[in-house]
């Protein structure tokens, strides 16, 4: 499987929110996100937190895979993570409502053709805004 077809499987299956199966599949055992706090641990480890930490407040989430560029080594994908806003998050109270966000990501590739690095940059102040006012609505 190429790069493209390993990112295209991985949000096909949910992206990080997929099953811990297709997370063992596409992360490294060395697996670092530069984008996690300093002391989160390496490997699947990271992929299931953030699958646990996305599932604790959101339901019904979804990832859009919009566009995808590999060059050697590296692909980056853009994509829209949608969700439903169901649980406590950030402090902010469940809205019940859906909000959108879009979101960038750089992954580099092991030679067993895993992903073993990863950089995101999301719209997290969009987010925000959509669950703040969501929360003042409610």
């Amino acid at each position: 499987m190429d790069h493209r077809d390993l990112i295209e499987s991985f949000y096909a299956a949910g992206g990080p929110v997929a099953d811990t199966a297709t997370l063992e599949r596409i992360f490294h055992p060395d697996y670092v996100s530069h984008t996690s706090p300093p002391e989160t641990p390496r490997g699947v480890a990271t992929a299931l937190g953030l699958r646990d930490f996305l599932q604790d407040g959101f339901s019904d989430i979804h990832y859009e895979l919009l566009h995808t560029v590999v060059e050697g080594d590296k692909a980056a994908a853009h994509t829209t993570f949608t969700a439903t806003h169901s649980g406590e998050k950030f402090g902010i109270p469940a809205s019940g409502r859906r909000f959108s966000a879009e979101q960038m990501h750089l992954m580099r590739f092991a030679e067993d053709g895993r992903i073993v690095e990863h950089w995101g940059v999301r719209d997290d102040a969009g987010m925000m805004r959509q669950l703040s006012s969501a929360a003042r609505a409610a």
